[in-house]
């Protein structure tokens, strides 16, 4: 028995001293941009299409909201590998409000297109290094304000046209651990002067943000993150958001996940309350921090 270990730990040792040399060499296969197992998980924060896969999540997001219609919103992101190192990606949505006789009351409408590149710039066992390129495309409707557009993916949801400039960093810290930070500028050609005619996706803002993914097994895996944006004028009051993000995953299918995820908003009051117009909240500012929601990814 002991020498059946012994020559196991001996097969193991030789075959990981080989893998580490042929990254040190510069031979590691990218092709599946993998620096953890859990990289094909849709839900993994340094996810990227294989080249020639393309991918579609389709979320639906609720937050309650006390003494006004509570909140929906409906997102399709989607994308597709061009190569092993650029992808294309993009994303838009749907919200609505509710009142007391209809669902889906009279405030609707569609958020803006969002198209982006993203250009993987360093790739193997242990580090990713991501750069994403694009632009909100106007095609919202302007007479609906839209409340309930507030999508849970970064630089979305804007009814002006924008043009934004990310980066993600990311490293595999176990087998079964991997977290990225990003952060990013969005600046909103059509900026407004007035504080009062302005909505939080409605003019130019910083992001920043940091997620991890624990992965369980094959099947399951859960997401923590934090996300923050400070939105910015030249001349008028600032306003910030932040929001806490605890997601758990389930990989039902080689090719299909289903993600449930709570959101918690932890915006100070008086920012929350600065942004009154779209947040809803009441002059205790703490009307709506509570969002819910479930996802389906699919690759093919």
């Amino acid at each position: 028995m002991r020498k059946v270990s012994l020559l196991t730990l001996l097969t193991v040792s030789l075959v990981s001293s080989m893998a580490s040399a042929e990254t040190m060499s510069g031979n590691t296969n990218h092709s599946n941009h993998n620096i953890t197992p859990s990289l094909m998980n849709m839900e993994n924060p340094l996810y990227m299409p294989k080249e020639g896969t393309f991918y579609s999540k389709t979320n639906f997001n609720y937050t309650p909201v006390k003494n006004y219609g509570d909140n929906y919103s409906l997102t399709e992101e989607f994308g597709y590998g061009l190569s092993q190192y650029v992808a294309l990606v993009g994303a838009i949505g749907y919200g609505w409000m509710s009142d007391e006789t209809n669902m889906f009351g009279e405030d609707r409408g569609l958020s803006n297109l969002s198209l982006a590149a993203q250009i993987r710039t360093i790739a193997n066992q242990d580090v990713v290094w991501d750069l994403f390129a694009g632009v909100n495309i106007d095609v919202a409707d302007n007479g609906v304000k839209q409340y309930s557009i507030d999508l849970p993916i970064d630089d979305l949801g804007k009814k002006d046209t924008a043009a934004f400039l990310n980066t993600r960093f990311g490293i595999n810290l176990s087998s079964d651990f991997i977290l990225a930070v990003n952060a990013g500028y969005s600046y909103d050609f059509a900026d407004k002067e007035n504080f009062d005619d302005r909505k939080l996706g409605d003019t130019s803002y910083w992001n920043a943000g940091l997620e991890g993914q624990l992965v369980f097994s094959d099947d399951w895996s859960m997401n923590m993150a934090y996300k923050y944006k400070k939105f910015t004028s030249n001349d008028v009051e600032k306003a910030e958001k932040s929001d806490v993000v605890l997601a758990g995953n389930w990989q039902a299918t080689d090719s299909s996940l289903v993600t449930l995820y709570v959101d918690y908003d932890i915006t100070s009051k008086g920012d929350r309350l600065k942004a009154n117009d779209v947040a809803f909240v009441g002059e205790d500012g703490d009307d709506n921090r509570w969002s819910y929601g479930a996802r389906v990814g699919m690759q093919f």
